[in-house]
């Protein structure tokens, strides 16, 4: 079924309301590929190149740095009722608020010999029971993950999927009867819990999933909010003005979670990813009460030691008086929800 609205180059969920002004639709080239809104995503194999043929100055400090992200176990946080968010590693979120389970960017394997896992997992995956939504916010590999969303599936028949638009439909081919919603940017999904909502946003990013479909499916971010929290979860992104966009929508967002790795080298990586200097920045842009980073120590990406990110943006913090509170979980602790 097609759920698209396509006039003027612009496509969107024509059943979702659209929570911005003068919003039309996510803008789209005339092949149908999706764009950003103020940088377009540079796809020139001669950087990849460069990049793969540069030298690392951290090289060796790389390949010495042996520091991990402690891992505490969450079983607790599965059998409970208590709202909170975890942090089960990478960008994977586990949150319980206004009493509904979502889990976003799901990704519990590896999906080739390049993604080796640095960060243990803080519960058993086959325990995740009575989850009410899956939320995919874009279409790489480090964050859809076909076994990890058949396993969610296959212990939670019920259970929803929300993703920017095209991205649900392609997982549903692998997800078969999966109930689905798929949203474009600024749009608020149809949640039946009146105590809750979760709206898709604009990143600066860019999808694929094999060499032929770059751009077929949006990416994006998730803003989740109830009576008693507001919750920012910023996915994939280079720097835009898009964050302090969040402040002008919401307010202050209560948690804010900013990725900080797989930043280096910045003239490569920075279109794609903050760096922990800019996810410092976004948070006070945003006026976020509390940040929590991520996207990083759980997989190696990029040029940077696995944990120079964390290393990086508390030493940023600690020189800089921000208002903000910078958070730094364990993998599994439990950040509780205000009630």
């Amino acid at each position: 079924m097609n759920l698209f609205n396509k006039s003027n180059i612009v496509v969107s969920n024509p059943n979702l309301k659209t929570i911005k002004d003068n919003w039309s639709g996510n803008p789209i080239n005339e092949d149908g590929t999706f764009r950003n809104i103020n940088h377009k995503f540079v796809n020139d194999f001669t950087r990849m190149i460069k990049w793969q043929f540069s030298s690392n100055p951290q090289k060796e400090e790389k390949k010495n740095d042996k520091f991990r992200i402690p891992v505490i176990s969450a079983e607790k946080f599965l059998n409970s009722d208590e709202d909170g968010i975890v942090w089960v590693g990478h960008a994977t979120f586990l949150i319980r608020i206004s009493g509904k389970l979502i889990i976003i960017d799901p990704i519990f394997y590896t999906s080739s010999f390049f993604m080796k896992r640095f960060s243990k997992l803080p519960f058993n995956p086959e325990n995740i029971k009575n989850l009410d939504y899956i939320l995919l916010s874009h279409d790489h590999y480090d964050h859809l993950d076909k076994k990890s969303l058949q396993l969610l599936y296959k212990n939670n028949p019920r259970v929803k999927l929300l993703a920017g638009l095209k991205t649900a439909q392609y997982c549903s081919k692998f997800l078969d009867g999966i109930i689905y919603e798929e949203a474009g940017w600024y749009q608020e999904y149809s949640i039946t819990d009146a105590n809750l909502k979760i709206t898709y946003l604009p990143t600066r990013h860019w999808g694929n999933r094999l060499f032929n479909d770059l751009n077929e499916r949006l990416w994006g971010a998730f803003l989740i909010k109830n009576n008693n929290n507001t919750i920012y979860f910023g996915a994939d992104s280079g720097w835009d003005t898009h964050f302090k966009e969040v402040n002008e929508l919401f307010g202050s967002p209560d948690f804010t979670m900013i990725g900080i790795g797989a930043y280096k080298p910045e003239w490569f990586m920075g279109q794609s990813h903050t760096s922990p200097k800019d996810g410092l920045r976004a948070a006070n842009e945003m006026k976020a009460k509390n940040l929590i980073p991520m996207h990083y120590g759980t997989f190696d990406l990029s040029d940077e030691p696995i944990c120079d990110p964390y290393r990086v943006v508390n030493k940023l913090y600690n020189e800089n008086n921000y208002p903000f509170k910078l958070l730094n979980p364990k993998i599994g602790e439990i950040i509780s929800l205000k009630n």
